[in-house]
């Protein structure tokens, strides 16, 4: 049975809690990624940030007279304030059986990878439905 540390993403790139939501709209653009985990000054995976969470975060900049309020919220919002706390994790020895059971049943995109605390991959919903794919594909062979 295949496991999470076969198909996630183990380079992961991360932002920190006082980073502001600029640095989040620039990451996503610039990773081309819909989710951010969260660190702190340790290291220690504390949240994760959705691209709904910055979307949600974020007033229209195309909004009449609306430009400068954008500004200052982008510039001016911490992380700590719009991310998802405490988010549910994996190890690497999680199956793809229990990782697509979690996100179903907790309604979430993606899986942090830890081991011993640290954090070490990621597996989004992506990873989950190709592997998933491959498997079933596999199956019919």
């Amino acid at each position: 049975m295949s496991v999470l540390r076969e198909i996630m993403t183990p380079e992961v790139h991360t932002l920190q809690l006082n980073q502001k939501l600029i640095d989040a709209i620039k990451f996503l653009h610039d990773h081309k990624v819909r989710h951010i985990p969260i660190v702190d000054s340790e290291g220690a995976l504390v949240g994760v940030l959705t691209d709904r969470d910055v979307k949600r975060a974020t007033p229209s900049p195309l909004a009449p007279n609306q430009r400068e309020v954008w500004e200052n919220v982008v510039t001016g919002t911490d992380l700590e304030r719009v991310m998802s706390r405490d988010p549910i994790t994996a190890t690497g020895d999680t199956t793809l059986i229990e990782a697509l059971h979690r996100l179903v049943e907790d309604r979430i995109g993606c899986l942090p990878i830890l081991e011993d605390g640290k954090l070490v991959g990621i597996v989004t919903a992506r990873d989950l439905f190709r592997a998933s794919l491959t498997a079933l594909e596999a199956a019919q062979s």
